[in-house]
């Protein structure tokens, strides 16, 4: 071996040596240094017990973020401009004094009052709420009464669950998106197929004093039915709910024309006769698609001076919802496979 070569091991060895012993000190250094004391538990991280998983955004949401789909900017519109009417709404726009009012003009729970509040705020955050009309609505109806008791630790949690019959309450998010869409006049009036739980129907009396509801499963008609009777006392405004047991793909022809139309069970087309009974200028919000999956999609009506009819369809979301049934079990889908 060359004198140079020897050199040169000897000197990285020595190299290795110092890295070592460097890399030693280091490592004692910092398993000897106390670690840095948490921070004390603040409010907030005490209020996360209320929310469930109410802070994290559902999937959909954060698949439209990576590909730029998003919803509008926030545009708040008044509540209205009768004084009278806007007092009997709680504070908007802080939490305390929401839960204060809301203790004092209900018999709710503080448990679901701050729970709701959290879970309304992440729908305003994610754009799905975007009018002060639709936001009081959501702050008043509580979703807890609707999501049947064996649901009720999960009320504000961004999720379906089952509600029996075979069927689910939709997740808040969804449900908000839908009443944004429509975000119907206090005269309009509201079409819904597939009553459910009843928190959809819930949400539109305050927004309109004619909402009309149809449910094809007779015992959960009834059931929810009998709820709303239970709750008018307390909640007037669902005495403004028409309900009926019926085939909804019919709709309800005796108090057409409709502004809006929801439709809460997918079908992979749109009805014609619910398209006959949306008035001029309404829109229905309806998921289509297959069973293993739909677009919610709205359609704008429209009537030229001519008296040509035309729709106009807006693709809003993937989402997830039963099937549209006939009475008789039957899936409304399964002739109009593509």
């Amino acid at each position: 071996m060359s004198s140079v070569l020897r050199i040169f091991i000897i000197a990285l060895s020595c190299l290795l040596a110092v890295a070592i012993a460097v890399a030693g000190f280091l490592a004692g250094w910092l398993s000897s240094k106390p670690m840095e004391k948490p921070a004390a538990q603040s409010s907030s991280s005490l209020e996360e017990s209320f929310r469930g998983s109410a802070s994290a955004a559902p999937s959909d949401l954060k698949r439209f973020a990576a590909t730029g789909r998003v919803f509008d900017p926030l545009d708040w519109n008044p509540v209205d401009q009768n004084p009278q009417e806007i007092s009997l709404d709680p504070p908007l726009d802080n939490r305390e004094a929401y839960i204060d009012w809301m203790l004092e003009h209900t018999e709710e729970e503080e448990y679901f009052i701050r729970w709701r509040w959290e879970c309304v705020q992440d729908l305003v955050k994610w754009s799905s709420i975007r009018d002060k009309r639709v936001l009081a609505a959501f702050l008043r109806t509580p979703r807890e009464v609707f999501i049947r008791d064996h649901n009720k630790s999960r009320a504000y949690e961004h999720s379906y669950m089952p509600i029996g019959f075979g069927s689910t309450i939709t997740d808040p998010w969804v449900v908000s998106v839908m009443t944004q869409t429509v975000n119907p006049a206090k005269d309009h009036r509201v079409l819904e197929i597939g009553t459910g739980s009843g928190y959809q129907s819930a949400l539109l009396a305050h927004l309109t004093n004619h909402v009309y509801t149809i449910e094809i499963i007779e015992a959960l008609a009834e059931e929810t039915d009998q709820l709303f009777r239970d709750l008018e006392k307390r909640y007037p405004e669902y005495s403004h709910i028409r309900r009926k047991s019926a085939d909804g793909y019919y709709g309800w022809a005796e108090h057409a024309p409709y502004q809006s139309i929801l439709v809460t069970c997918s079908i992979d087309h749109v009805p014609p006769i619910l398209l006959k009974q949306l008035s001029p200028g309404g829109c229905m919000v309806i998921p289509v698609g297959p069973p293993s999956g739909q677009t919610l999609m709205k359609i704008t009506k429209s009537v030229s001076e001519q008296g040509v009819i035309s729709y106009e369809r807006q693709s809003i979301m993937p989402v997830r919802f039963i099937p549209f049934k006939s009475k008789s079990g039957e899936s409304y889908s399964k002739n109009y496979l593509r």
